[in-house]
């Protein structure tokens, strides 16, 4: 990288040394582990996508947990990659595999993502989805136990063939087809935490992705029952916003379906929307009410992170924390933003944003009115790609994100994680959880097809325990070059999902 750039410059009164914490992991390795089982010749990239987790479903202390990724290998000629940990707490796979397609005929086709059901002690896995003959696009959702991913008949150990990954996500189904010339994507997906059968909806899950309708996008929202994945028709819920995409969708505790996403507008900020439901029980749509706005960002991220070779979108994510009172949700809304405006890199007709920051509101009121915008750090360097789980034992609110901050010259990233404890809206002091850096200019030799620049655009992120303190664990996904490929004999630069975690 020439340090005398037109970014550099700009950041060279900022470039300061800066003592390196000690790292947190609750993980065998100072970095977590790589969480693939790709042999190291000729490996290629895999970019972490998302986590889930059952506590304590192997055995005490010993969490199920499930990763997607993006997999350069297209195992069973998939690109969406799935990794399950179900034996020791090492952050390491037991068996992994491509997601095997739906219906014998919908190809998996981007951006797996999964969540766990601990009512149901099921795991579910939303993406998008193709077919030819006819070309049709559409969201995919598959559906396993905890039973399944245990049983080492059903799942085998290792890399799974075309038989493994089907019996180990047995359930599927497709939601929202539409034609090849109607683009989808940023799924998402939620689960009502409710027992089945206590009240309207509970258990029912839901799915949100952005669809292109003309020259316009909108959030598409489609309600399903848990069991047999029945599904409604899917109902338009971003209103008149023409430019609505990343939507992310959670269900409050006493079932309220909550869904927060991006508008662009034509006067330049960027809005972020946030919609309420309520539930009408599978496979019926829920009511949805009109969007309202958070906050019109003046600041949007949208081109390169600092000086790093890596882009970064608003893309708000949230949860819902049910009070101490039994009545008040408090929701907590996590996005990127930039903290000064955009400037345009000289020569290059691209922008680049001097300092990112990861930034957090939240909401008593059900979305109608915001706290100011508060930085969860306020460290130099950059924050980025933030990201939220709750851990609904403690009501502890996990806040995961990399920063730079460590590094003379802000380009090589480490990940931390914040946190915000029970009966609070203040962020405390972020955790480092990996004791090296990262460099996202590192990549394999062979690339592959539809490949993600540097580490991808996101990190992986849940959490959950017992109760007790010390007995929870907050899990990250995130992308890591620490682990060698070897190509033609020689150790080069490989890029790969890894898995750690914070014990608190």
């Amino acid at each position: 990288m020439n340090l005398l750039s037109p970014k550099s410059l700009f950041l060279s009164a900022a470039l300061v040394a800066l003592p390196a914490a000690r790292a947190q992991s609750g993980c065998t390795g100072p970095d977590g582990n790589r969480f693939n089982l790709e042999p190291r010749p000729n490996a290629v990239v895999q970019t972490a996508l998302s986590v889930a987790m059952l506590p304590n479903r192997v055995a005490p202390a010993v969490d199920l947990v499930v990763a997607t990724a993006y997999d350069g290998r297209a195992l069973d000629s998939s690109l969406d990659g799935y990794y399950v940990q179900r034996s020791g707490g090492n952050c390491q796979p037991d068996f992994e595999g491509g997601l095997p397609a739906i219906n014998n005929e919908f190809n998996p086709s981007g951006t797996p993502t999964a969540i766990s059901d601990p009512a149901r002690d099921a795991f579910f896995i939303v993406d998008l989805r193709s077919r030819t003959a006819p070309d049709q696009n559409a969201v995919g959702i598959l559906r396993t136990t905890s039973a399944n991913l245990l049983s080492s008949t059903a799942c085998p150990g290792g890399t799974q063939t075309t038989t493994g990954s089907t019996t180990c996500w047995p359930t599927g189904t497709v939601v929202n087809v539409v034609g090849a010339d109607q683009f989808l994507t940023s799924p998402h997906i939620a689960v009502d935490p409710r027992q089945t059968g206590s009240a309207t909806g509970a258990g029912d899950l839901y799915t949100v992705v952005t669809e292109l309708m003309g020259s316009d996008t909108s959030i598409v929202l489609n309600a399903c029952t848990n069991h047999n994945l029945n599904c409604s028709n899917p109902i338009v819920i971003s209103g008149g916003d023409l430019n609505a995409d990343f939507s992310f969708v959670q269900v409050r505790p006493d079932g309220l379906i909550t869904v927060s996403y991006r508008n662009l507008t034509s006067a330049g900020p960027e809005d972020i929307m946030f919609v309420t439901c309520t539930p009408n029980g599978a496979p019926a749509a829920p009511t949805c009410g009109s969007p309202q706005l958070v906050t019109a960002e003046s600041n949007p991220v949208g081109g390169l992170i600092g000086d790093l070779s890596m882009d970064d979108q608003i893309y708000p994510r949230h949860v819902n924390r049910q009070e101490s009172d039994g009545t008040t949700f408090t929701t907590f809304l996590v996005y990127d933003r930039c903290d000064v405006p955009l400037v345009l890199q000289v020569g290059e007709m691209v922008t680049f944003c001097p300092k990112t920051d990861v930034v957090v509101t939240s909401s008593t009121d059900a979305g109608a009115s915001w706290s100011p915008i508060t930085t969860v750090s306020a460290s130099a360097g950059q924050q980025f790609f933030g990201t939220v789980a709750l851990d609904t034992s403690t009501n502890t609110v996990n806040l995961g994100y990399y920063s730079t901050e460590n590094d003379r010259f802000q380009l090589r990233p480490q990940v931390f994680l914040a946190q915000i404890a029970p009966g609070t809206t203040t962020v405390e002091e972020p955790h480092l959880l990996t004791s090296a850096f990262g460099d996202v200019q590192a990549s394999p030799p062979i690339v592959t097809f539809g490949q993600p620049v540097a580490f991808g655009d996101r990190l992986g992120i849940a959490a959950n325990g017992t109760g007790v303190s010390g007995q929870s664990r907050a899990y990250l996904g995130f992308t890591w070059d620490s682990v060698f490929g070897v190509y033609a004999g020689v150790n080069s630069a490989d890029v790969n999902n890894h898995l750690t975690n914070l014990q608190y």
